[in-house]
């Protein structure tokens, strides 16, 4: 026996993971149909790019380095990838993936040999290239998505966003509250000297000032911001309020200005103090409502919510691998019991709205393991579990409602 395992069937796993030669991409590309599909008639689907690290030990995982890891929030010995999911209102799946591997790994051909990374994979990617690697992709294979989100990482990359408006994509893409903004349009110009002492300016600079985006935000008043009903939640309704403003970049590399449509979105906290999101967008404010720009920027949201799915109740963090190709077999496993996972909560979307991905796996298990003595069925069970909570719910939208 090995783990619990019968050792034949271990060793079916283990090659089935690390050995087999089915391609992962393949897989994930299935799974991202598959979503698209689901998706099929809906109002709105986004497309959120997000990256995902974990903690690792030793040097021998493929593209494990000292870097930093979102997940904990600080510098650490770690993986790290870049993933692609496809979200629609409250359903959201994990589509696609490109695993980020450091200098430390490209520049050393051994190593990446060792950890049996495909030759043509060697090449050093920045995050954000990653991000364009998959944006490009799922567009490739023909998947729908109405708009792109992304965290502030991928916000702060000009490049990126040049490189979506030249291929035609929408993007609310956050960005740091400290962005450098111009409120004008200015000219790129060489300021003229102003003492005959030392060397006469060449270096060309904005003919405006800036200003950082929070400073900006400071100088508001209560009338500048429209209050926005975004959706309901568990919790209540969820409310926020928005301000938009055309504004400039300067693009320092090309010595040109650029346009930006900035979003902020607000909402208090628990202890009652504001907490701000910001945003740069390529739409047009003529273009969209202030409810529709706050909703595309909150939708990143969902993001988060795919990765916490995916690693409680999917497994996605639950490995033992070290090499290229076995990280992305499990991955690709992942991306397609998220999709089956989708289908059920939107096929039992009428009977039971509350689905998780927990119920789910708990179904599959009772129905497969028959491990279960108790006297109401799993099914049973799950719809008491939903009532008890679908009542705490309305409860809260009554108390919400006689505040007002």
């Amino acid at each position: 026996m090995t783990d619990g395992y019968p050792e034949e069937d271990y060793y079916k796993i283990q090659h089935f993971i690390s050995e087999s030669p089915w391609s992962a991409k393949d897989a994930m590309a299935e799974a991202a149909k598959d979503v698209n599909a689901l998706f099929e008639g809906q109002g709105h689907v986004a497309l959120i790019i997000d990256e995902s690290g974990e903690e690792k030990k030793g040097d021998k995982s493929v593209g494990v380095g000292h870097q930093y890891c979102g997940n904990l929030g600080k510098t650490c010995n770690s993986q790290v990838a870049v993933f692609g999911a496809l979200a629609s209102d409250n359903m959201v799946s994990i589509i696609d993936t490109r695993l980020y591997l450091p200098k430390s790994w490209t520049d050393d051909p051994e190593r990446c040999k060792n950890a049996h990374i495909p030759e043509q994979e060697i090449v050093f990617k920045t995050k954000t290239e990653l991000a364009l690697e998959i944006i490009i992709a799922q567009r490739a294979m023909g998947i729908r998505f109405d708009w792109i989100n992304a965290d502030g990482l991928y916000g702060h990359d000009s490049k990126l966003l040049g490189k979506l408006e030249e291929l035609g994509e929408l993007y609310v893409i956050d960005i740091h509250s400290n962005q450098t903004i111009f409120l004008e349009p200015f000219d790129v110009k060489v300021k003229p000297r102003t003492s005959t002492k030392g060397r006469a300016p060449t270096r060309l600079l904005p003919d405006k000032e800036s200003v950082a985006a929070d400073k900006h935000i400071a100088t508001l008043s209560n009338k500048d911001w429209q209050k926005v009903e975004l959706r309901k939640g568990t919790k209540g309704m969820l409310r926020v309020e928005t301000y938009t403003q055309q504004v400039y970049v300067w693009d320092a590399e090309e010595n040109k200005c650029l346009h930006r449509l900035l979003i902020v979105s607000r909402k208090k906290d628990g202890k009652g103090k504001w907490e701000y999101k910001y945003a740069f967008s390529n739409a047009k404010q003529q273009d969209y409502t202030i409810a529709e720009l706050a909703y595309m920027q909150c939708h990143r949201f969902w993001v988060e919510h795919a990765f916490r799915e995916a690693k409680q109740e999917l497994g996605m963090t639950d490995y033992q691998v070290r090499g290229w190709l076995a990280w992305h077999h499990h991955i690709a496993l992942v991306m397609m019991a998220m999709a089956f996972t989708l289908s059920e909560k939107i096929f039992n979307k009428e009977s039971m709205p509350l689905l998780s991905a927990s119920d789910v796996r708990l179904l599959l298990i009772h129905k497969f393991a028959e491990t279960s003595q108790a006297t109401l069925s799993i099914e049973e069970q799950l719809k008491n579990r939903h009532r008890i909570r679908q009542k705490d719910i309305d409860n809260r939208y009554k108390r919400e409602q006689k505040n007002e």
